[in-house]
């Protein structure tokens, strides 16, 4: 699936929902090129993710990022801190819904009711969740 969404994204064709990550691996040196969803949310992509890649933005840093078919520089911070990230999920899924949060933020919400903030930081701190702000330079 990357192959495409790279493709996708590079040309323009899904600008609403994905986004490349450019940067080099901290202890790798390697350079790697992570298509993934993003959201928009007070002036800053957010990315929403538990994958392992996260790790490389431990420190904030400047990276390059594809979106609408424009590579620009942006910095990326990892935000792992439970409360926060627990609030960030909490306001989307309190705005869109849990059915759009179930389809949207790649978590699973085994209810019908929205989960409290509590609930939320409990998943957090068990998944790994956290969110990857990505502010224009």
């Amino acid at each position: 699936m990357n192959p495409v969404a790279r493709r996708m994204v590079g040309r323009g064709a899904a600008g609403d929902q994905l986004v490349i990550l450019h940067f080099t691996g901290r202890r790798s040196g390697r350079r790697y090129d992570v298509p993934t969803g993003y959201r928009a949310i007070d002036g800053s992509l957010s990315v929403f993710t538990s994958s392992g890649w996260r790790h490389n933005f431990k420190m904030s840093q400047v990276i390059e990022v594809t979106t609408h078919g424009q590579r620009r520089q942006m910095r990326a911070e990892l935000v792992e801190d439970p409360d926060t990230v627990a609030d960030t999920y909490w306001r989307l899924i309190d705005k869109h819904g849990v059915k759009w949060a179930d389809r949207h933020l790649g978590i699973r919400i085994n209810t019908r009711h929205a989960p409290s903030r509590a609930e939320l930081k409990e998943m957090v701190q068990r998944s790994g969740l956290s969110v990857l702000l990505l502010t224009p330079q």
